[in-house]
């Protein structure tokens, strides 16, 4: 996720972020292999249900976490659930999320730093949404933001929700053991994304891992 600011508390906090937690990145983006996986609407389908079963329990949980009084942040930063219930009924999909059970581990997110730390990996995917979304409406014949209003945050501003993310996160004195919980975090709410898309993928297989099965 790249740097968006010169500030020393936000270079202090988000580099140490981004810096330890590139190997958990690399496996969620492996896992979801966006946006190669998409090659029908099927796939869609299927890709949008593996999201939502990892969103929504995590949006739930950090809409709840300890510790946002005071920081200055919506607790709802960026929450983006709804638009795949969106998406799917414009794609006729039924809401389904496979993968949100008991085997899908979701952070606690105990503190506010923890909280960062899940909030971070969440709004940065909105900048890779930028990149899939076209992608994904050239390969299967869709209008603009048609079943991939998630993927554009259709009616929402990243770049503003990441300017209010990245100003609290500067305001904020952080100790080393903050930092440490915020990593931690953040590499757990990377793998619980990759678990819950993973559970639904092993289910509802995509059409490139069906062929070459």
């Amino acid at each position: 996720m790249p740097d968006h600011g010169p500030s020393t508390g936000q270079r202090t906090m988000l580099a140490v972020l981004r810096a330890g937690t590139r190997e958990q990145h690399l496996a969620v983006e492996r896992v979801l292999d966006l946006p190669g996986r998409v090659r029908d609407r099927d796939d869609l389908v299927i890709v949008l249900t593996a999201m939502l079963a990892a969103w929504q329990p995590l949006e739930e949980r950090l809409a709840a976490a300890y510790g946002w009084d005071g920081s200055g942040l919506d607790p709802r930063l960026g929450a983006a659930a709804d638009l795949l219930r969106a998406d799917l009924a414009e794609l006729g999909a039924p809401l389904v999320a496979e993968g949100d059970g008991p085997g899908v581990v979701v952070p606690r997110f105990d503190g506010l730093a923890a909280a960062v730390g899940g909030r971070y990996v969440l709004l940065g995917s909105a900048l890779g949404g930028r990149v899939i979304a076209p992608v994904v409406e050239r390969r299967l014949g869709l209008p603009e933001g048609r079943g991939t209003g998630f993927f554009r945050r259709v009616g929402m501003d990243p770049d503003a929700d990441w300017r209010a993310f990245r100003a609290a996160v500067d305001g904020h004195p952080w100790s080393p053991s903050e930092l440490a919980a915020a990593v931690d975090a953040a590499a757990d709410t990377f793998g619980s994304v990759a678990r819950a898309a993973g559970a639904v993928f092993a289910v509802r297989p995509t059409s490139t891992r069906r062929r070459a099965g």
